[in-house]
C-alpha cells in the first residue's frame, strides 16, 4: 500500500464515492501535487484487490475489504502483491 493508496480509500469512506478528479481535489493530495492520471492508476490497483469497487464509469466507492483495511482488520500483506502497471 503506499500513501496515496490509504487517501484514496479515506476520501471514499468519507463520501459515498468519488472520481479519481474529485478525489485529486481532496485537499491532503493536492498537498503532495499527485494528479489525476496516478490516482487513476492507484484506483485500478484497488479495484484489483476488491478494496475499492467501480460504480459507473469512472466512480468508485470503498467496499467492506477497503474499510476493514482502513479500520485496521485487515493486513495488507494477505493482498496479493502489487505489480507494477
Amino acid at each position: 500500500m503506499y500513501p496515496t493508496d490509504e487517501r484514496i480509500l479515506e476520501h471514499l469512506a468519507e463520501n459515498s464515492w468519488a472520481t479519481p478528479k474529485t478525489i485529486a481535489r481532496e485537499t491532503h493530495l493536492e498537498n503532495i501535487e499527485i494528479d489525476e492520471q496516478y490516482i487513476q492508476q492507484r484506483c485500478d490497483q484497488l479495484v484489483d484487490r476488491e478494496l475499492i469497487a467501480p460504480v459507473y464509469d469512472d466512480m468508485y466507492e470503498i467496499t467492506s475489504w477497503g474499510l476493514a483495511y482502513l479500520r485496521g482488520d485487515l493486513d495488507a500483506g494477505t493482498l496479493p502483491r502489487w505489480s507494477i502497471r
